[in-house]
């Protein structure tokens, strides 16, 4: 992934850095490879994020940046594209939340995120407690469907029972 016209040489950084840690994984995303994939010179991570430390912390933010629902999108619609479209960075956020268990920093930045999309369904009605019982469940559907490779569509995967439970 070079960097192209109109992002700025972080944006590329993380952009590339999700797409490696989802499709290589965490261990083999260094700093190097990123900056590799990304066509930028090397010392970028250092210089745009202080290191690889601060380059993680920046990818649970931009991930969840991504991640959050768009106005007038769906719990159906957001599970179809981390299954689908999104389904590399699907795979780069769990590694990253798993990494987060480890890293108060980075912790304290994964619950953020995720407090956003827990945000989003308080604003839409639902009582809090129930909301983060729900974003948990949900992650543990998407994270069966990657560990079987399913795109969400059979019917084990199906979310809507589910979302049902939490009306």
């Amino acid at each position: 992934m070079e960097k192209s016209a109109g992002r700025s040489t972080r944006e590329t950084l993380l952009d590339t850095g999700l797409e490696l840690i989802g499709t290589i994984g965490i261990r083999q995303a260094s700093a190097r490879a990123v900056e590799d994939a990304s066509g930028v010179p090397h010392g970028s991570i250092r210089h745009h994020f202080g290191g690889q430390d601060g380059f993680l912390a920046a990818l649970v933010e931009h991930v969840y940046t991504r991640d959050v629902p768009v106005d007038g999108e769906s719990t159906l619609e957001v599970i179809a594209r981390w299954l689908g479209v999104d389904r590399v960075r699907t795979r780069a956020r769990y590694e990253l939340m798993l990494l987060a268990t480890r890293d108060e920093v980075m912790r304290e930045r994964m619950v953020a995120g995720r407090d956003r999309f827990v945000e989003r369904l308080v604003g839409r009605g639902m009582p809090l407690v129930a909301a983060r019982q729900l974003v948990a469940a949900l992650d543990g559907l998407v994270l069966d469907a990657l560990l079987r490779d399913s795109d969400g569509t059979d019917a084990d995967h199906d979310p809507t029972r589910l979302l049902r439970a939490f009306r």
